[in-house]
């Protein structure tokens, strides 16, 4: 009798598990769903943000091309 309560009980520990794990899912995804994050970042409207995204050197990038051209 005791190994069947010993069997129970780990079948009740596993279920605990699985719930909290399930319920910490459904919470996030309800978060996910209510507050949903843009995908695409809002455009800049500063001039260097539009120099940086056409492939130009902007005043904030971190790697500059090189004035020389590249063989």
């Amino acid at each position: 009798m005791v190994a069947l309560d010993q069997v129970i009980g780990l079948l009740f520990l596993a279920a605990y598990i699985v719930g909290i794990v399930g319920l910490a899912a459904g919470i996030t995804l309800g978060v996910i769903k209510i507050f949903p994050t843009e995908r695409k970042p809002k455009k800049d409207d500063t001039p260097g943000a539009a120099a940086a995204t056409n492939g130009e050197a902007g005043a904030g990038s971190l790697f500059r091309r090189s004035k020389r051209g590249s063989s």
